[in-house]
């Protein structure tokens, strides 16, 4: 059955945007012209550093074709005021700092998959991919859809805690290789290992997230962990390297945790064999837990910890159900 949104759900939602991109000092706005979307591929390719011979990221051609025919394709301009009811609308000062880029996916009429979103470099952290993603969520919303998928490097901490805990999103196939070699500054060198991730918008998770709550594991230490033992599958040794754990017995432990390093991209550009060395035993360690029919759950991320994993009570469970907050846990 599809569920029809309300308006309450979808004014809500407006709003959220609006306040996101007023405390991040921006406007985000659609993308028709080709100025803009030849500023978008500039962007992108700031972010990207595709490597001197390689094409863009996406070009401007493609970026208005997605555009005309109804996709998501917007820009974040830096913003030199608000107004008083929380709409920052009309105050970009032309300076284009993020843009995105999202197209109509499967099941038709109900997901859109967010395939692009660049933030400019220095202004990571600041609040403009979170204006961006309740943006997104509000134009979805508007149109009918349910669901935003998108595909993240869950190497990457930073990426899987914003997406986890700031977002209510929930990881599910993990994908090798996924879009094979590339050769731009931030892959080059590296499989493109990638995990499929989805945004179920009405979700009671992500309407937590939505209202500034940080959804994420329980607290490690307390009552519920001494009722629930935890594996600990990999975590970071001594040497900075991944160390590998016994992994779950079967049937005696419901609930573990995959650790990942605080910054693989500097380990990327400093030592490219121990970020492979991460690269590889996260695949082994993630990947068949998460895929396959009796496939564990990745209900947080822990920054001091990592990925937590439960193990599903039954087939099929609902990976979007409700989860406890980490009081541990802060705004990144």
């Amino acid at each position: 059955m599809i569920e029809v949104v309300s308006g309450a759900v979808i004014d809500a939602a407006r709003l959220i945007s609006s306040r996101a991109q007023l405390k991040a000092g921006v406007v985000i706005r659609s993308l028709a012209s080709i100025s803009d979307l030849q500023a978008a591929t500039r962007l992108f390719d700031e972010v990207w550093q595709p490597a001197p011979g390689e094409t863009s990221e996406l070009q401007p051609a493609l970026l208005r074709a997605l555009a005309h025919s109804g996709n998501y394709v917007v820009g974040a301009f830096a913003s030199t005021a608000g107004t008083a009811d929380g709409s920052p609308e009309g105050t970009a000062d032309g300076n284009m700092v993020a843009a995105a880029a999202a197209f109509m996916a499967a099941p038709a009429g109900r997901s859109m998959h967010s395939h692009i979103t660049g933030v400019r470099p220095g202004l990571v952290g600041t609040g403009i991919g979170a204006a961006i993603k309740w943006h997104q969520r509000a134009w979805a919303l508007e149109r009918g859809l349910d669901t935003i998928t998108w595909t993240f490097d869950p190497l990457i901490a930073r990426n899987a805690y914003f997406n986890i805990v700031r977002l209510g999103a929930r990881p599910g196939d993990y994908l090798t290789d996924f879009y094979g070699v590339m050769a731009d500054g931030l892959n080059a060198g590296q499989p493109t290992d990638r995990v499929f991730t989805s945004w179920k918008l009405t979700a009671p998770a992500v309407l937590r997230a939505a209202a500034g709550q940080p959804v994420g594991p329980v607290a490690s230490g307390g009552p519920a962990a001494d009722r629930d033992p935890v594996e600990l599958i990999l975590t970071v040794g001594p040497d900075g390297g991944p160390q590998s754990g016994p992994g779950p017995e079967p049937g005696h432990v419901s609930r573990a945790v995959i650790g990942v390093p605080a910054d693989i991209e500097g380990i990327r550009r400093c030592d490219p064999a121990l970020a492979l060395r991460w690269r590889l035993a996260l695949r082994e360690a993630l990947a068949p837990m998460i895929n396959g029919p009796r496939r564990w759950q990745v209900t947080g991320f822990s920054r001091s910890l990592g990925y937590q994993l439960d193990r599903p009570t039954h087939l099929h469970a609902d990976p979007h159900t409700d989860l406890s907050v980490d009081p541990s846990e802060g705004a990144p």
